[in-house]
């Protein structure tokens, strides 16, 4: 990290110095040649835009992109710019240098032309072209100074050579041909997003490099076309660094469809996730691979296996180190680097999200699952005692006691030697037989509050009206027709109504209490009123509080209304459709007893 640190500073300072330099060396320029130019060459003011505006361009892209070479190439440009300004000056010193440097601009244009815009050279035919243009600028156009004639006189002639001057507009005739297929080549061959950073400076360029070539090929002497012609060639080149600026600009605006994606998330599902991320970089070719099922490999929104297509990007997306998917694009993206970069972390985030959100899903599901399970367990445990103390221990009782009754009767009728004794053991047996009813009583009331038999055999409304008639005071019960209910539910709504009885008799010292059942739409409502004092605390004790876990099994809910001095009112809904599926998979809760 330090490393790739170091050679981005290094660039930037590198960049910064050029830059000076080239500023610098274009003021000299532009001083040395204000005394006199030639009359068909440009002016001072367009001479100092065009180097001026390639020096800012490049620096701002060099610091932008330290790895990217288009920064530096456009500086260089700049600078070479200034120093072909030096053949136009009316001193023959300075005329002669310039003489030797009137290419320079060129050598470095082609290039810069070629590798826009990731900065590198990527085809054979693209490095031997700015091969070419450097021979040509550095090489070729300074050993034909020794042979050339000009308007001021050249210092280093040595014999003109009439023809010298033809064979190297042919030259740059033919590099400007080749450059210009090139970038034809180029064109044709990239993709939708490739073409959008592309074509602002290809239009400037292909129109100055036609602008060139017909120059090259009709001449630059005295002609009609060649001051059109040469004006287009420099009005491109000076709109080849603005085209450059606008890229970076449009570079910006692509951030507001980054923002646009970041409003609308999250999204509902893995196709609307691929559209929006597509429309964001404006790449209809991207697919966003999601981890597959058997955590080998990635799949698309369909659910089929991923794999890049030739050419395609591959991008990982990543939260806290985690990869939790991928996504395939255009390569040309990376040069957008911040729109992708904040692309890729709108999508990692957003695929982190759902997948938190199912793992979420997953454990609640896996929570109803729980409670429904231990609520049908605690259902079959309170059946089951209720059953053995039914079959068991009562009809125990029930065999005892009438065989107390009938030793009692022969007892009664057989004449005793003491009559004392008689009727002492006859008043023990009648009041063992009073214990044991009292017992058998308690015995069925234990048994009816564990799980009550009624609730089995003749449903919810029925075991209702029993609490109302074992009730101390008045309990009114009104219901709608209420089907035959899944044994867990039809529990959980008796054990919410004997529990706020309970409380309504313990505590809220009611006179009247009203029970009041409703089935509709696959929603069984209850509620239970009291008259009593009010002010209940629904947190204050357990039982309630474990007949809210119950409820939930349902996908129900239970309030409690106890304004002090008003009553008491206990609703609860439960969702009979849930119901039926918690059978399947059951659920928890309490028994309810107060």
């Amino acid at each position: 990290m330090s490393g790739a640190l170091g050679v981005r500073l290094s660039a930037r300072r590198e960049a910064v110095g050029l830059a000076v330099f080239g500023a610098g060396f274009g003021t000299y320029v532009l001083i040395v040649t204000a005394p006199g130019r030639y009359t068909t060459t440009t002016t001072i003011p367009f001479s100092a835009a065009v180097g001026g505006l390639y020096l800012v361009a490049g620096l701002l892209a060099r610091l932008r992109r330290p790895g990217n070479r288009v920064g530096l190439m456009m500086l260089l440009v700049g600078t070479g710019w200034f120093a072909e300004d030096l053949q136009i000056s009316l001193d023959p010193v300075v005329h002669t240098v310039g003489l030797l440097v009137r290419s320079a601009s060129s050598g470095f244009l082609i290039p810069l032309l070629l590798m826009y815009p990731d900065g590198l050279l990527r085809s054979r035919t693209d490095r031997v072209l700015a091969g070419a243009g450097y021979l040509t600028a550095f090489v070729l156009m300074p050993l034909s100074v020794p042979f050339s004639t000009s308007v001021v006189p050249n210092l280093l002639l040595v014999h003109p050579v009439g023809w010298l001057r033809q064979a190297t507009d042919v030259v740059q005739f033919v590099m400007s041909g080749a450059v210009v297929a090139a970038l034809l080549a180029h064109w044709t061959t990239a993709t939708r997003p490739a073409r959008r950073v592309l074509a602002p400076l290809y239009v400037v360029g292909l129109v100055g490099g036609l602008a060139s070539a017909l120059d090259g090929m009709l001449g630059t002497g005295p002609s009609w076309t060649h001051t059109p012609l040469i004006n287009i060639a420099h009005v491109s080149v000076l709109l080849l660094p603005l085209a450059f600026l606008a890229g970076v600009w449009r570079v910006r605006l692509g951030r507001t469809a980054v923002a646009d994606l970041l409003r609308r998330m999250p999204l509902a599902s893995k196709e609307q996730l691929r559209d929006a991320l597509a429309k964001a970089l404006g790449d209809t070719s991207v697919q966003v691979g999601f981890p597959a099922p058997d955590a080998v490999g990635y799949v698309d929104s369909q659910g089929r296996t991923l794999s890049a297509a030739p050419g395609q990007q591959v991008s990982p997306l990543e939260r806290n180190g985690r990869r939790v998917g991928v996504l395939l694009h255009d390569p040309a993206l990376r040069e957008d680097r911040y729109v992708l970069e904040a692309v890729v972390s709108a999508a990692a985030l957003e695929l982190d999200n759902q997948r938190l959100a199912a793992e979420v899903r997953t454990q609640l599901a896996e929570v109803r699952a729980s409670r429904a399970r231990i609520v049908e367990a605690g259902d079959e445990q309170r059946r089951r005692i209720e059953h053995d103390l039914h079959d068991g221990a009562q009809s125990r009782f029930v065999t005892a006691l009438v065989t107390l009754r009938l030793a009692r009767r022969r007892l009664a009728t057989q004449r005793a030697p003491e009559p004392t004794a008689s009727a002492e053991l006859a008043e023990l047996l009648d009041r063992i037989a009073e214990l044991m009813g009292e017992g058998m009583d308690q015995l069925r009331d234990l048994a009816h509050g564990i799980h009550p038999a009624v609730l089995s055999e003749t449903g919810l409304v029925a075991a209702l009206e029993m609490i109302a008639a074992r009730s101390p005071c008045p309990v009114r019960v009104s219901a709608t027709e209420v089907p035959e209910l899944p044994r867990p539910l039809a529990a959980t709504a008796y054990f919410i109504a004997a529990e706020a009885v309970t409380n309504a008799l313990k505590h809220a010292h009611a006179t009247t209490i009203d029970i009041d059942v409703r089935h509709e739409d696959g929603v069984l409502r209850l509620a239970v009123t009291d008259d009593g004092i009010g002010g209940a605390d629904p947190d204050g004790g357990t039982g309630l509080l474990g007949l809210r876990d119950r409820v939930a099994v349902f996908d129900g809910e239970m309030t409690v209304s106890s304004a002090p001095g008003r009553g008491t009112v206990v609703a609860a809904t439960l969702t009979t459709g849930r119901a039926g599926r918690s059978q399947e998979v059951p659920a928890e809760g309490e028994d309810g007893r107060g």
